[in-house]
């Protein structure tokens, strides 16, 4: 890749406000420019970028094909998904939130529970398997997007979705009138992580490095800078520094 002069990103153009399509049809969000970032610390140019809008099952074969060198696309680390591809370091934490809508009257999780009212899922095991567990009576319908799913609670297919927090909050944000937001997250707090094809220790540890000086590290201002603008607010803190003045 740097012989090619570029780096190729695999991300989804539905997920704001991490990576999604803008009213000028270009790609913008807190993943677009982490990677953007990852461009300019490679090539000195953050414009030196490519990026390849993917589906959900599309994110691994994007990199284990070549196709692309990582990718950044609002994706939890499990443990089974890192048997297909390797991940970072998080980059960000994220819960799980469920947006519903006002007319269904639903306040809680429990509320929602009810055979009576249809979840809009993503097409990705551990969507199912979560509400299975936590909430086994709803009627369920799945999609391949965000933006699909958002679609169908907005137009009352559906009356909720299930989805990373940072997404969650941004469409409720974005639709106060008519959406809002539960209080309880969906399970545990999650790791969003960026993915590569396995292999490549130095590719790897490049990528693992970048992410931890973004996080915690030398970087950190710039990280300070993104959350501020995606998300309205500072990330965790930076780590303690005990050292001897």
């Amino acid at each position: 890749m740097v012989q090619r002069g570029k780096l190729i990103v695999a991300t989804f153009a539905s997920s704001p406000p991490l990576c999604f399509t803008d009213d000028k049809g270009q790609l913008v969000g807190f993943d677009i420019d982490v990677a953007k970032l990852i461009a300019k610390s490679m090539f000195g140019d953050e414009k030196k970028i490519e990026f390849v809008t993917v589906t959900s099952e599309g994110r691994w074969p994007s990199v284990l094909s070549g196709r692309a060198d990582l990718g950044i696309a609002s994706t939890t680390v499990y443990p089974d998904r890192a048997l297909r591809v390797a991940f970072t370091r998080p980059y960000m934490d994220a819960g799980i939130g469920v947006l519903v809508r006002r007319d269904a009257g639903v306040k809680s999780l429990t509320d929602l529970n009810n055979a009576k009212f249809t979840l809009a899922n993503l097409s990705n095991p551990q969507m199912a398997d979560r509400q299975k567990r936590f909430l086994p009576n709803v009627k369920t319908l799945t999609f391949d997007t965000a933006s699909a799913m958002f679609l169908a609670v907005k137009s009352g297919q559906a009356q909720a979705m299930q989805f990373d927090s940072p997404v969650i909050d941004w469409y409720g944000k974005e639709n106060t009138a008519d959406l809002m937001v539960l209080p309880e997250l969906l399970g545990n707090v999650q790791n969003n992580a960026i993915f590569m094809k396995p292999g490549d220790f130095t590719w790897w540890l490049y990528l693992d490095t970048f992410v931890q000086e973004l996080t915690t590290g030398s970087r950190y201002a710039e990280y300070v800078e993104l959350y501020q603008k995606w998300f309205g607010r500072n990330p965790p803190p930076q780590r303690f520094y005990t050292g001897a003045r």
